[in-house]
């Protein structure tokens, strides 16, 4: 998921303010899909990650193109995506472990554990079967993998991605979404060893979509005036369209290839007003923070309690209650600390 906030320094803070507040939309909805039963009012809510991939081009382009194109290195640019994203995955991570040590029994349990742990740290995906979790200590991680695969080929590549290259890619992935989707008959894909391809499809339609909308507003060509209301409802729409078996992978690439994008586009362009800005400056603090601490703490929830709405409400509102404590009181502190260590550690490198 796009972990960055996109009113920073390089923009005036009226812009984007309604695109960082879907993404607050987007993680709740995320948060609400592994909460049964409020699981079965967002079926589809799976797809706020193609949000969040496409919203992770615009914003990577947003922040980092000019820099990159005027020669900055990529060794620089993953310290600064490991400096941004590393210290909340980790936390989630740090959680998810200590879940797992609580029913590991015996050596080998506690080999796996560590196994499990050296591969979350560097990030690594262990799809040790069909079924099971590429990154059991923190599920969500997941999409983290496929978009930091997508910003590092973005920074190696990036001054060689005309718009007619970006057009191509996104024109590729949308035929691998549709193959994909239809295929499994939905777009819940990548998060598990069977499905990787299509997280891949999905990353390879969105990314480059992202980038390239940011170009076109960069040039001044997004011309869509909607309402920011309407971009919110298009996407709460997506998140509310029925289950239905058969239809699924046919709806989820409808609402990917059609719906999201013009979700985007109204969201970029839309203006809020003062009061609602200060909302979704909240909706954004709270979204990569919710998204990536929340699964391992419903997990953890889960396990002790059962499946049963218990479980479920105290997972909720833990996770809500951390998310907001590790935004304001975490993030930042553990972001210097890292950019400290990995600076002093680039210099060692270069002094040696």
């Amino acid at each position: 998921m796009g972990a960055d906030e996109i009113t920073r320094a390089e923009a005036p803070k009226s812009h984007f303010m309604a695109l960082d507040g879907l993404r607050g939309v987007a993680a709740f909805a995320v948060l609400a899909l592994h909460l049964p039963p409020l699981d079965r009012l967002v079926p589809h809510a799976y797809l706020a990650v193609d949000l969040f991939f496409i919203m992770s081009g615009f914003v990577v382009a947003h922040a980092y193109e000019r820099r990159l194109l005027d020669g900055w290195s990529v060794g620089a640019f993953i310290r600064t995506r490991i400096v941004r994203l590393w210290p909340l995955y980790l936390l989630g991570t740090a959680i998810g472990a200590a879940v797992f040590a609580s029913v590991a029994t015996g050596l080998d349990g506690f080999a796996a554990l560590a196994v499990l742990i050296a591969a979350a740290v560097l990030m690594i995906p262990l799809p040790l079967g069909a079924d099971v979790q590429i990154f059991n200590l923190n599920r969500p991680a997941w999409s983290l993998f496929f978009e930091m695969v997508a910003n590092i080929l973005y920074a190696i590549f990036a001054r060689r991605l005309s718009d007619r290259i970006l057009t191509m890619l996104v024109a590729l992935g949308a035929i691998a979404v549709a193959t994909t989707f239809l295929s499994a008959d939905s777009g819940s894909l990548g998060h598990h060893g069977a499905s990787m391809a299509g997280g891949a499809a999905r990353i390879l339609f969105a990314f480059p979509l992202g980038v390239l909308l940011h170009r076109m507003w960069a040039a001044g060509r997004l011309t869509l005036r909607w309402p920011a209301a309407v971009a919110f409802g298009l996407f709460v729409a997506v998140m509310l369209l029925p289950d239905v078996a058969g239809w699924n992978g046919l709806i989820d690439a409808a609402a990917v290839l059609l719906v999201l994008p013009l979700v985007t586009v109204a969201a970029i362009t839309a203006r809020l007003s003062p009061r609602a800005s200060r909302a979704a400056a909240v909706l954004a603090l709270m979204s990569y923070p919710l998204y990536i601490l929340h699964g391992p703490i419903v997990m953890g929830f889960g396990q002790m309690l059962g499946e049963r709405p218990l479980a479920s409400g105290l997972g909720g509102t833990v996770s809500l209650v951390a998310a907001f404590v590790a935004a304001r009181w975490f993030d930042g502190p553990a972001r210097r600390l890292l950019a400290r260590v990995l600076t002093q550690r680039q210099a060692a490198t270069t002094t040696a």
